[in-house]
């Protein structure tokens, strides 16, 4: 449990204690009674408890014995680590294609709240009642609009951009798609690769969503997008996507690209990553995300970090 919380130890094998002494350095922005509380959880789990606890103050330690019933097996020093801090940053989880179906799935995403930014299709049969249920949950709202890939096929439903499209068909699809999705505060693309990429296009598509005073999010489905440099261009508040987390939905898989998306949070301040409302996704997220916060990361909505 040390790892998740980002605390540093070391062991001392004493023959009084049979699992050896523990000398631990608390992170200082980790606070103490926190840390306490969490020892006991995961004790109480193994039938164990901390059977003696005393502060020294004038060695700024705490000392606990754990064990069972009256017979101590281990000894913790704890130490408050103030060169040490735990890793910290802000991680943005974006999850696409919503819009099309309500299932348990749906529900269960939809009930993270706060930990995440729900991005919905227009055109959709549910999509307006997706915006109203992920908006009473806390979860903040983004309209996925689909913009025309390079080669993936694709169905004009009247709700895409197409590349080389005239600018009142431009403004026409996002009006009727700002009505689907009502009440947005951002813009990232579904598909889109020959869109992004199309400095004209592009331009138009920006420049109408910046007359609504809405925030784009470059999803870069294609390396030659130039979206998000043109957003910059145009003074918008824009960001671009960091990791796609489940191209592959092996568990496996989903949790390495979480571990890379919290680590360039921690490099870097914040991170955004993109999912998709799948099963697995989600059972990966609700194991993963309690773990993170455990050791610092904030888990917080795009608006939070898109400048």
């Amino acid at each position: 449990m040390f790892n998740e919380y980002g605390v540093l130890w070391r062991q001392q094998t004493n023959i009084k204690w049979a699992a050896g002494e523990w000398f631990i350095k608390v992170p200082a922005d980790l606070p103490l009674p926190s840390f306490h509380l969490a020892i006991q959880g995961k004790l109480r789990l193994l039938d164990a408890d901390i059977l003696f606890a005393k502060d020294e103050p004038h060695l700024s330690r705490i000392i606990m014995d754990i064990g069972w019933g009256d017979s101590s097996f281990c000894r913790l020093y704890m130490t408050r680590g103030e060169e040490i801090s735990r890793a910290t940053g802000k991680i943005v989880l974006i999850i696409d294609d919503f819009g099309s179906k309500w299932n348990s799935t749906t529900e269960a995403f939809l009930e993270m709240g706060s930990n995440l930014t729900v991005s919905v299709l227009p055109g959709e049969r549910l999509s307006t009642k997706i915006v109203k249920e992920a908006r009473k949950r806390g979860c903040e709202v983004i309209l996925h609009l689909p913009m025309e890939p390079l080669s993936a096929p694709f169905k004009d439903n009247g709700y895409i951009i197409l590349a080389k499209m005239p600018q009142y068909k431009i403004r026409d699809v996002i009006q009727k798609s700002l009505d689907d999705v009502p009440g947005i505060s951002g813009v990232n693309n579904h598909m889109g690769s020959k869109v992004t990429s199309d400095r004209q296009t592009i331009t138009e598509v920006l420049k109408e969503l910046k007359r609504y005073d809405l925030y784009f999010l470059d999803s870069r489905t294609s390396s030659s997008s130039v979206a998000y440099d043109i957003a910059r261009q145009l003074g918008m508040r824009c960001g671009r996507r960091d990791v796609f987390f489940d191209v592959d939905t092996d568990k496996n898989v989903i949790r390495e690209q979480i571990k890379s998306l919290a680590d360039k949070a921690g490099s870097r301040g914040y991170a955004i990553g993109i999912g998709h409302c799948y099963k697995n996704t989600y059972e990966v997220l609700a194991e993963e995300i309690p773990k993170y916060q455990k050791k610092g990361y904030e888990f917080v909505t795009l608006s939070e970090v898109i400048r």
